[in-house]
C-alpha cells in the first residue's frame, strides 16, 4: 500500500526533533535581532504546520485537543495552527480512486453519479470528498493509508512523555485508554455504528446527525449524508448575535449532558470542527469516531459527586466519595481530607463553578485559563496525583474543557437548569 506519511517512531521522532530545532532557532534568532513576538509567534507557527502537514495522524489530535483548548493563548498564533486542521495536504487523486475501489469493489465514478477528486475537508486520520447518489448529496471520509502505524509510533513517544511527566507514576491505565479509544476510531464501522446510536437517541429537533450509507461503508471509507453549514471559525466571523451564540452554546452543552444519562455515551472530541452551524439555525454534529461509553455504576458515583459538590456538603464525605472511585488512596480520614483540599479541590472549585449558578456567562470569564492553571498548580503539588486519575473523568473532562473553551470564544452564556435537573432525576 503507497505510503504518504511517515509511519516508524524513528522517523515521526525525526520529524518532531527536526521542528523542535526550528523553533529553539527561530526563538533565538528573533532574541538577537529583536524581532517582535508577534512575527516570531508566526514563524513558530509555520514550523508546527509543517510537521503537522507532514504527520497527520494522532499528532494531529493532539494539536486540535491541546491548541483548540487554550483559548487565552495568541489569537493569530490560534488562527494559523487552527488552520493546520483544514490544510493537511491531501492524498492525490489516484490514490483515492485506489483506496475506494480497494474497499467498495469498483471506482467512485461507477459508483456515483458525482464523485468530487478534490477532498474538501481533512480530518486527523483521513480526507472528505463530496459525492452525489441518487439525487442525495454524501459526505466520505478516506482514511490515510499507513495511518495505523503511525498512530502505534505516536503512542510510543506519547507514552514516554506521560510517564516522564508523571515522573514514574503508574500511568498505564489512562495510556492503554487513549490507545483503544484511537484503534476504534481506525476502524470507520465503529463510527458508523455510533453515529447510528447518536441519531437514534437524538430527539432534538434543533440537532442533526447525519445518515450512514451502510453500502458505501468500510473499516477505512465511512459515507455519510452531507450537511451544509458554517464551520465554527466562519460561524464566528459571521458576527452572530448573543442570542444565537447562546443557542447553540447551550445546544451543545445540553447534548453533551443528554447522552451522557440518556445513552451513557459521550461523543469525546471537542474538536470545534465537529460542529457545524446550519443554515436553518440547527447544529450539526459530526465525526463520531471518538466516543466513549460509561457504566451505570460510574455514571452513578459521577452523579452523586457533583451534586454534593453543588449542595456543598462536607468536604470528607466528598473525599470518600472519590475514594470510592479509585481516584484517593484509602487512608485515614486526615490523610484523605488532605489530599482531597490540596490536589482534588482547587479542581473542583473551577468546575463547580458553573453549576452553582443557573446562568453562567462565559465572556470574559477566563475559565479555560483558570482551568488550566489549576491543573499545572496541582501538578506541582503532587507529581503522582495522575496515577489515580480515572480513565472515564478523563474523557469527560477533556470533552466539557473542550466546550468550555469553545464557549469562551463565542462570548456565551448557558442555562444550567436544564442540566441539574438531569442529575437530580438520574440520583431518583
Amino acid at each position: 500500500m503507497d505510503k504518504i506519511l511517515p509511519t516508524g517512531k524513528l522517523k515521526r521522532g525525526k520529524v518532531l526533533a527536526k521542528s523542535a530545532l526550528k523553533i529553539g532557532i527561530s526563538r533565538s534568532k528573533s532574541y538577537i535581532k529583536g524581532v517582535s513576538k508577534e512575527k516570531s509567534d508566526d514563524e513558530i507557527a509555520e514550523i508546527i504546520l509543517q510537521a503537522l502537514n507532514e504527520l497527520k495522524g494522532l499528532s494531529v489530535k493532539i494539536a486540535q485537543t491541546i491548541i483548540l483548548g487554550m483559548p487565552f493563548a495568541n489569537e493569530k498564533y490560534l488562527e494559523k495552527i487552527e488552520k493546520s486542521f483544514d490544510s493537511i495536504k491531501p492524498i492525490n487523486r489516484a490514490l483515492i480512486r485506489k483506496i475506494i475501489k480497494q474497499e467498495l469493489g469498483s471506482y467512485p465514478e461507477e459508483l456515483f453519479e458525482k464523485f468530487e477528486g478534490k477532498a474538501f475537508a481533512s480530518a486527523s486520520l483521513g480526507q472528505v470528498h463530496r459525492a452525489k447518489y441518487k439525487d442525495k448529496e454524501l459526505a466520505i471520509k478516506v482514511q490515510y493509508p499507513g495511518i495505523a502505524k503511525s498512530i502505534k509510533s505516536d503512542m510510543a513517544i506519547i507514552s514516554f512523555a506521560l510517564k516522564r511527566f508523571s515522573k514514574g507514576a503508574n500511568i498505564e491505565h489512562i495510556i492503554n485508554e487513549l490507545y483503544s479509544r484511537l484503534n476504534e476510531e481506525l476502524n470507520y464501522l465503529n463510527e458508523a455504528a455510533n453515529a447510528k446510536k447518536f441519531l437514534s437517541a437524538n430527539k432534538n429537533k434543533n440537532i442533526v446527525i447525519p445518515k450512514v450509507y451502510d453500502e458505501f461503508s468500510t473499516k477505512r471509507v465511512l459515507t455519510t449524508q452531507f450537511l451544509k453549514g458554517k464551520s465554527f471559525k466562519e460561524f464566528l466571523k459571521s458576527n452572530p448575535s448573543q442570542e444565537e451564540k447562546n443557542k447553540f452554546a447551550q445546544l451543545i452543552f445540553d447534548n453533551f449532558f443528554d447522552s451522557l444519562y440518556k445513552i451513557k455515551t459521550i461523543h469525546a472530541d471537542p474538536n470545534p470542527g465537529n460542529f457545524l452551524f446550519l443554515e436553518d439555525g440547527r447544529l450539526g454534529i459530526i465525526d463520531f469516531g471518538c466516543t466513549k461509553s460509561v457504566y451505570e455504576e460510574f455514571l452513578q458515583s459521577f452523579n452523586k459527586l457533583h451534586l454534593s459538590l453543588i449542595d456543598e456538603i462536607d468536604e470528607l464525605e466528598i473525599a470518600k466519595l472519590y475514594m470510592q472511585m479509585g481516584m484517593i488512596e484509602p487512608s485515614s480520614d486526615e490523610e484523605m481530607l488532605k489530599f482531597y483540599k490540596e490536589i482534588i479541590n482547587p479542581l473542583d472549585t473551577i468546575y463547580i463553578e458553573i453549576f452553582k449558578q443557573d446562568r453562567y456567562d462565559f465572556k470574559n470569564s477566563n475559565y479555560a485559563k483558570r482551568g488550566f492553571d489549576a491543573i499545572f498548580k496541582v501538578q506541582k503539588k503532587q507529581a503522582n496525583s495522575v496515577q489515580n486519575y480515572n480513565q472515564d473523568y478523563l474523557f469527560i473532562d477533556r470533552t466539557l474543557l473542550g466546550y468550555y473553551a469553545m464557549f469562551e470564544r463565542m462570548g456565551a452564556s448557558i442555562d444550567t437548569r436544564y442540566v441539574k435537573g438531569l442529575m437530580r432525576e438520574f440520583e431518583s
